[in-house]
C-alpha cells in the first residue's frame, strides 16, 4: 500500500508546477483555438452559400493538401523545435539562431514548391477526393488563390514553432487572435460583396484568407527585424551551424519528416475513403472535424508544456528531472483530457446548428462527433508519449509508432472498406471502426515510453 501511495504520488506535481505548465499550454491553447476558429469561420461563411454544403465540401477538399504541407513544415520544425529546446537550455543561443535560419529557408523552398503544384493542377488534387464537377469546380476557384497562402504561412509557422520550443507564446496568441479578426473582416466582405467590394463567394473566402496570412507574416518579419526576440532575420546563419549539430538536424528530420507525410497523406486516405462510401456526407464530416479541432486544441498546449518542461531539463543535462517532469505532465494530460471529452459531446450538440446544412447532416455530425469523443482520452495520452519522445530526440521510435502503424493497419482497413463496401457500410460504422485501430497504438505508445531510451541530451552529442 505505502509503495501504491508513493507510485502515485510521483505523478502529482506542486502548484508551482502546475502554474508553470498551465502558462505554457494555455497561450498556445489559445493561439491554436484561433486558428481552428479561423478555418471554421470559412467553413461557416461558405457553408451559408447552399444547403447542399457543397461550397464547404469544396473548401475542406481543397485544403486537404495543406495537410500534407503542414506535415511536411512540421517535420522540419518538430526537429528544430526539439533542438532550439535543449540547445536554449544549455544556453547556446548561437546555436538556435541557426537552426532557425536553417528552417527558415527550407520551410520557403517546400511552401514555393506547394504554391506551384496547387496553382498549375487544381483540378487534378481536387478529383482525387471527389467526383462531383461543381464541387471539383468550386474547389479549384478556391485553389487557385488560396495557394500563394502557403509562403507567407512558411514564414509565420517558423517563427510560432520557434518561438513555442522557447516558451515564449503569448505574443504569437495576439498575432493569431488579429490575424482571424482580419480574415473575418475580408471573408465578410469578398463572401458576399459588402461594402462595395465584389460578392466572389468561395473565392473570396481564399481571398480572405490570403490577406489575412499576409497580415501575419508581416508582423512576424517587424518582430524579426526588430530584434524583439532570440531569434533575428538572419537567413544565413545556418552556414555557422558546425557538422555535429547539422548532421544531428539532418536525422532527427529525416524521420520526422517522412512521418509527418505519411500520417497526413494516411489522413487523407480516411477522408477520401468516407467520401467513397459516401460523397454526400462530407459536410457532415468536416462539421465533426471543426468540433474535435476546437476542443483538441487543448493537446497542442500539452505538447508545447513538453518540449518547454522536459526538452529543456534534457538540454541542462538534468535528465531525472525531466523523467520526474514527464510523471508530472502525464497526469495533467489525463484531467485534459476528461475536459476535452465533455467539451467533444457539448459541441457535437451546439455546433452542427452553426452551419446552413440540413437536418440529416446535422444528426450525422453529431455522432461523428461522439465517436471521436468517445477515443479522445486514448488520443491524448497518444499524443503525449509521441511529444515526449520527440524531446528527447527519439524520432525513430516516434515515426514507427505513429505512421508505421498507422500504414500497417488502419489505413489498409479503411481502403478495403472504400473499394469493396460502398452500399453496405454506414459512415459512421467507418469512422468508428477506423477510431478504435488508430488509438489501439497508445499501448505500443506507453511501453515505449517506459521504456526510458528518450531520456537523453543530444546537445552533448553534438559538442
Amino acid at each position: 500500500m505505502q509503495r501504491t501511495r508513493h507510485t502515485l504520488r510521483s505523478y502529482m506535481g506542486t502548484k508551482a508546477f502546475y502554474q508553470s505548465a498551465l502558462s505554457v499550454m494555455i497561450p498556445v491553447a489559445i493561439q491554436q483555438l484561433i486558428n481552428n476558429l479561423f478555418n471554421m469561420m470559412d467553413n461557416v461563411m461558405v457553408g451559408s452559400l447552399d444547403i447542399e454544403g457543397l461550397a464547404m465540401s469544396a473548401c475542406s477538399v481543397a485544403n486537404k493538401p495543406y495537410l500534407i504541407f503542414f506535415g511536411v513544415f512540421f517535420g522540419l520544425c518538430g526537429a528544430g523545435g526539439l533542438m532550439i529546446s535543449q540547445y536554449f537550455g544549455s544556453g547556446d543561443r548561437k546555436t538556435c539562431q541557426g537552426l532557425f535560419s536553417l528552417q527558415m529557408l527550407l520551410g520557403l523552398c517546400s511552401s514555393l514548391l506547394f504554391c506551384v503544384v496547387l496553382f498549375c493542377f487544381p483540378s487534378q488534387v481536387m478529383n482525387i477526393f471527389v467526383r462531383d464537377e461543381r464541387t471539383v469546380a468550386l474547389g479549384v476557384q478556391y485553389l487557385r488563390v488560396v495557394c500563394f497562402s502557403y509562403l507567407p504561412v512558411a514564414v509565420s509557422s517558423t517563427c510560432i514553432f520557434s518561438m513555442r520550443a522557447l516558451g515564449h507564446n503569448k505574443v504569437s496568441m495576439m498575432v493569431s487572435l488579429a490575424t482571424m479578426a482580419v480574415n473575418a473582416i475580408f471573408n465578410y466582405l469578398l463572401i458576399f460583396g459588402k461594402l462595395g467590394f465584389p460578392a466572389l463567394g468561395v473565392e473570396g473566402a481564399a481571398w480572405g484568407t490570403l490577406i489575412a496570412r499576409m497580415f501575419e507574416m508581416a508582423f512576424y518579419l517587424v518582430v524579426l527585424l526588430r530584434k524583439r526576440t532570440v531569434f533575428s532575420l538572419d537567413l544565413l546563419a545556418f552556414r555557422r551551424l558546425g557538422k555535429p549539430v547539422a548532421k544531428t538536424y539532418t536525422r532527427k528530420a529525416i524521420p520526422l519528416i517522412f512521418n509527418e507525410i505519411l500520417w497526413t497523406v494516411g489522413l487523407n486516405v480516411y477522408f477520401w475513403s468516407y467520401a467513397r462510401l459516401d460523397e454526400s456526407a462530407l459536410p457532415a464530416i468536416t462539421i465533426a472535424d471543426q468540433c474535435f479541432q476546437v476542443a483538441a486544441v487543448l493537446a497542442t498546449g500539452t505538447s508545447s508544456a513538453v518540449s518547454v518542461l522536459i526538452g529543456t531539463e534534457l538540454g541542462a543535462n538534468r535528465l531525472q528531472k525531466a523523467k520526474e517532469n514527464c510523471k508530472k505532465l502525464f497526469s495533467l494530460v489525463l484531467a485534459v483530457a476528461s475536459v476535452c471529452t465533455v467539451l467533444c459531446v457539448l459541441l457535437g450538440l451546439l455546433m452542427p446548428y452553426a452551419f446552413t446544412v440540413t437536418r440529416e447532416l446535422r444528426l450525422l455530425a453529431t455522432w461523428l462527433t461522439w465517436i471521436t469523443a468517445l477515443f479522445a482520452p486514448l488520443n491524448f495520452v497518444y499524443a503525449f508519449c509521441f511529444y515526449c519522445l520527440r524531446a528527447g530526440g527519439d524520432t525513430r521510435s516516434a515515426m514507427l509508432l505513429d505512421s508505421g502503424y498507422m500504414w500497417v493497419i488502419p489505413v489498409p482497413i479503411s481502403i478495403f472498406m472504400a473499394l469493396l463496401l460502398p452500399g453496405r457500410i454506414s459512415i459512421t460504422a467507418a469512422m468508428l471502426i477506423v477510431q478504435f485501430l488508430m488509438n489501439a497504438k497508445v499501448i505500443l505508445a506507453l511501453r515505449v515510453l517506459r521504456r526510458g531510451r528518450w531520456v537523453c541530451n543530444i546537445t552533448l552529442r553534438d559538442a
